[in-house]
């Protein structure tokens, strides 16, 4: 075990109070701070996850009602895809669970078999639960006993979310202080903080959580910062809301835009809206304009970001782990912010149980982060957009990475995608189930392509999508209806 008795923490943003609320749940025996600015002010953008917030919740052994009405929130069973082959086509991103393995095997044997030439419909909305409940509007969150576990997401005001858990925390003990970190002291390690009013603060091991700062790992220790903007040219985003719907939909809706894609995440009081794009390609001003003319919304205020995506050459140094946006950064495309911070925050107390090395930690991380930004750079490589010079660009880059290359060169050609994905599942943050959604739902092929293999007979196809259509509006509730439970 490490000798560590005091944390404290720079940063009261969502990764910050994360890391609290949970060292305040498992790790009792130890001092925990927060110095939290009020002259700086929370990103708070990210308003989607993955079902790993869903863990999280549950590690932290409170229930879906004593926060997500605090927090705006509302089930989230997945993400839907438009318009980024060019056309009015779509696909959705279900988030897996143990109901859909059947069903996603029948899905596995016709993409393949279409890939391969034949003239079998493979598109994968009817193989999923989670894409059966976005369909029909139905909360992930199951109204009767099921055989297996569903695993979902949830839409949620960042800021009310932090505030959510620095409440949590405080009732346990975190000691929350107010200021603004002006000096930080130590070269090899860091020493103590000195606050903008004179105070000086000291610890054990220090969270740096102060965003795209990096106040204390970058700054103060001088890590290198490794950048993505080679391969991902998403650098900026503009931000608005726009009313709540009366039903707000189960998914988060990612639609490509001329030099990007948008989102549209529905809370329970209102709905967040961006535009994630290229400042080479497009300024804010016009970023702004096109994503009014989107929505037709001219009187929101917006919110305009600089996004530096890449990561830390390594999370933990000397003394000092860095996590959320001090850590790294992805483009929002599939809400992974908060999954890899929730990462972070668990290998961070197997660090501090001394159940994993500095070196462990650090690798596992940066595997984490490298597989996520080949998952994002998949989306761009598979489109087949060629209406501006944003997406002949982004498509050309992405299709270049020598990490996916060869993936998509096996998937393309025909080969064996399965043993390919087997053999590198060590560097991949997806399953099998999410790489299939991708390739298929983007209909990513050779179409002059023409090898044998058998896709699943008609009954078997048919009979697969009747059963998630039967489980969904057997166990499962309209959104709205079950929010107000």
């Amino acid at each position: 075990m490490n000798n560590i008795n005091t944390i404290t923490i720079v940063g009261g943003g969502t990764a910050g109070w994360m890391c609290a609320a949970y060292l305040s749940k498992h790790h009792r025996d130890k001092t925990v701070r927060v110095i939290e600015s009020a002259h700086i002010g929370r990103i708070g953008v990210g308003e989607g996850s993955t079902p790993h917030l869903q863990q999280f919740m549950a590690d932290l052994g409170v229930t879906e009602s004593s926060w997500m009405r605090a927090c705006d929130a509302t089930y989230k069973a997945g993400i839907r895809f438009s318009h980024w082959n060019g056309d009015d086509s779509e696909y959705f991103h279900p988030f897996f669970s143990e109901l859909d393995e059947k069903t996603a095997e029948v899905f596995f044997v016709n993409a393949n078999a279409r890939r391969r030439g034949a003239a079998v419909p493979a598109h994968p909305d009817g193989y999923f639960l989670a894409a059966q409940l976005a369909a029909q509007n139905r909360a992930p969150k199951a109204l009767s006993a099921l055989a297996r576990p569903l695993h979902y997401g949830y839409h949620f005001d960042a800021q009310k979310l932090a505030d959510w858990l620095r409440a949590y925390a405080c009732a346990r003990g975190v000691e929350h202080i107010s200021g603004t970190v002006s000096q930080v002291q130590g070269r090899q390690r860091i020493e103590h903080v000195t606050l903008a009013d004179g105070r000086t603060l000291q610890g054990d091991f220090y969270i740096d959580a102060s965003g795209f700062q990096s106040l204390l790992v970058e700054k103060a220790l001088q890590e290198p910062f490794i950048r993505f903007n080679d391969e991902l040219l998403n650098d900026r985003a503009v931000a608005f809301a726009t009313e709540a719907l009366p039903n707000p939909p189960v998914y988060t809706h990612a639609q490509a835009m001329p030099s990007g894609w948008r989102w549209h995440i529905p809370l329970q009081s209102r709905c967040g809206n961006g535009y994630v794009y290229s400042s080479q390609y497009l300024s804010a001003e016009q970023a702004e304009l096109q994503l009014r003319q989107a929505l037709g919304e001219y009187h929101s205020s917006a919110k305009h970001l600089h996004m530096r995506v890449g990561m830390m050459r390594r999370a933990l140094v000397s003394n000092v782990m860095a996590v959320g946006l001090a850590q790294s950064f992805i483009e929002p495309l599939e809400a992974t912010a908060l999954m890899i911070t929730g990462h972070s925050i668990t290998l961070l107390s197997q660090f501090i149980e001394g159940q994993v090395s500095a070196q462990q930690l650090n690798d596992e991380l940066h595997t984490l982060v490298l597989g996520v930004k080949d998952y994002i750079l998949v989306h761009y490589a598979t489109s087949r957009r060629v209406d501006t010079p944003y997406w002949l660009a982004s498509a050309g880059i992405a299709a270049q990475s020598p990490r996916i290359a060869p993936l998509l060169q096996r998937w393309r050609s025909g080969g064996d995608i399965d043993q390919w994905l087997h053999q590198h599942r060590h560097q991949q943050a997806y399953n099998r189930a999410s790489w299939y959604c991708l390739l298929a739902g983007m209909d990513y092929r050779d179409t002059h392509l023409t090898q044998p293999f058998e896709c699943a007979p008609a009954h078997i196809d048919s009979a697969a999508k009747a059963y998630v259509k039967t489980l969904c509006e057997t166990h499962f509730g309209v959104h709205e209806q079950v929010l107000r439970l």
